[in-house]
């Protein structure tokens, strides 16, 4: 199938118009200020698709995870059962399948509420977001669409800590399938029903109260998953 041409990261600092624009393919892509310090991390090879929330973990068994310096480079890997490492996870896999599982006949214009998305983000994200009508046009969006979508898996990428424990980002893909969409949707998205996209995640947090909270979101445009190959 012919994918759509992809567009270009939406910021949420854009005017309303952006925004709008951004959300007509739902998952386009969004992002907050910038995380307190940069990460010049390269990408590593994803690791194999792991159940919700399970350990990120690469080639072998070694652990995805690293904490770093100011500079970006490496200091050591931490391991799986790290607590802040459990801790970013837990925070990125819970958020990962409440924005990937929605059905438009539960929404409500509080979707972003405290029990839902808005519950893993940081002050500052939110005020961000609901400066731009996010809730309010995401609920519009998949009520005028009917549209439903639900996640089929996620794989995790090279992950860090900075050395002061404060702050962290986490590098995953998630793949979900639109169960439901009107006609006029699909056809402008180009996209299918019960059809797999993958969408690669940049995820900042910061460390707040004793918490970990979402402060930066970066997000691919979705693009078809590609068959697994046939045992030769």
């Amino acid at each position: 199938m012919r994918q759509p041409a992809p567009p270009a990261p939406a910021v949420l600092r854009a005017a309303p118009a952006a925004l709008a624009a951004a959300l007509v393919l739902v998952l386009s892509g969004c992002d907050s200020a910038p995380a307190p310090a940069p990460a010049p991390v390269g990408a590593a090879a994803p690791a194999s698709p792991t159940p919700q929330g399970g350990p990120p973990t690469g080639p072998a068994g070694r652990s995805l995870w690293a904490l770093i310096d100011d500079r970006g480079d490496t200091i050591r890997s931490l391991p799986d059962d790290d607590p802040d490492v459990t801790a970013v996870r837990r925070t990125v896999a819970l958020h990962s399948a409440a924005t990937d599982n929605r059905d438009h006949r539960a929404l409500t214009d509080g979707v972003g509420g405290a029990e839902g998305e808005f519950g893993f983000y940081s002050p500052e994200f939110i005020r961000a977001l609901k400066a731009q009508g996010y809730d309010r046009q995401l609920a519009v969006l998949y009520r005028t669409n009917r549209l439903t979508t639900h996640q089929v898996k996620t794989a995790w990428y090279r992950s860090t800590l900075y050395e002061d424990r404060a702050t962290a980002k986490a590098e995953m893909d998630t793949v979900m399938e639109f169960t439901a969409a009107t006609p006029g949707y699909l056809k402008k998205g180009g996209f299918a029903l019960n059809t797999p996209y993958t969408q690669h995640r940049t995820v900042s947090l910061a460390k707040q109260g004793g918490k970990w909270k979402i402060t930066a979101i970066r997000k691919s445009p979705l693009t078809k998953t590609a068959p697994r190959p046939e045992p030769s």
